[in-house]
């Protein structure tokens, strides 16, 4: 009878460093993708906080972060150096690693972006006040029946609308950038009561002014004001905190500016 060849050992490790290869970069993978989205989604306290909790959580298991780490290196190592179709597709998980570890190292180190009531409040005086009711009450009257308009700029790229031209939307922007505001949402509907001026985006948590069509009767106002995403900076005008996915969803600061505005 014909013996069937013995299984050589050396196959047996091959299969066992492909899966722990395969084990590694997954769990290194999904490592990197949560604090990348949370070093976009949340405000640089929230991110120190939520990486030391995660940190705190993988140091438990202690010995599976460092041989996942361990293994992650040999894999890129090998998926480098060789090319089979192991390799080829490590490589690729490899490249999107590298570039998410990349991507957390600026965010965690890039100035961070502020605000709060009181900067929203020192942006807001002055001149700025006439030509920010300008802009919205422009962009308001100049729109169909019942149609709203949303445009927010980010950073320096236009933004695009079915309903202002390319010469009207950069007009918008200088505007905007006079400013120091990114962005408008306006609309006509019969029932509209305010018109939006979008000031300044912190992750993903929006700041914003609320200009209202007619002046805020007292009971009105403290009806906003038990809002705490909302702060009554005078009788048409409101400071507007809209939370994110992620992060806080309250107006952080609300009653350190009250307190101080009541003196």
């Amino acid at each position: 009878m014909e013996e069937h060849p013995k299984k050589q050992p050396g196959s047996r490790k091959q299969v066992f460093l492909r899966f722990m290869r395969y084990v590694a970069v997954a769990v290194v993978t999904v490592i990197l993708l949560f604090v990348f989205i949370l070093s976009i989604g949340l405000d640089e306290f929230d991110l120190d906080v939520a990486i030391f909790v995660f940190i705190l959580i993988f140091a438990a298991g202690f010995f599976i972060t460092l041989l996942s780490a361990v293994f992650w290196i040999y894999s890129f190592v090998k998926a480098v150096r060789r090319r089979t179709n192991t390799d080829r597709i490590l490589l690729w998980f490899h490249i999107v690693d590298l570039l998410l570890l990349g991507g957390i190292v600026y965010l965690h180190n890039k100035p961070p972006q502020k605000c709060d009531a009181f900067i929203m409040a020192e942006c807001y005086n002055g001149e700025p006040v006439f030509w920010m009711w300008n802009t919205a009450d422009h962009y308001r009257n100049m729109l169909p029946d019942s149609t709203r308009l949303v445009v927010e700029f980010d950073n320096d790229e236009m933004s695009q609308s079915d309903i202002l031209s390319e010469f009207e939307i950069k007009k918008l922007k200088e505007r905007l950038d006079y400013l120091g505001c990114i962005g408008i949402d306006v609309n006509n509907y019969p029932d509209s009561e305010y018109s939006t001026i979008r000031f300044r985006r912190i992750g993903m948590g929006m700041y914003s002014f609320r200009l209202y069509h007619h002046p805020l009767t007292s009971q009105q106002q403290d009806s906003i004001n038990a809002n705490e995403c909302l702060i009554v900076y005078n009788d048409s005008t409101v400071f507007e905190f809209g939370g994110g996915v992620f992060g806080v969803q309250h107006f952080v600061g609300k009653d350190e500016f009250l307190k101080r505005s009541n003196r």
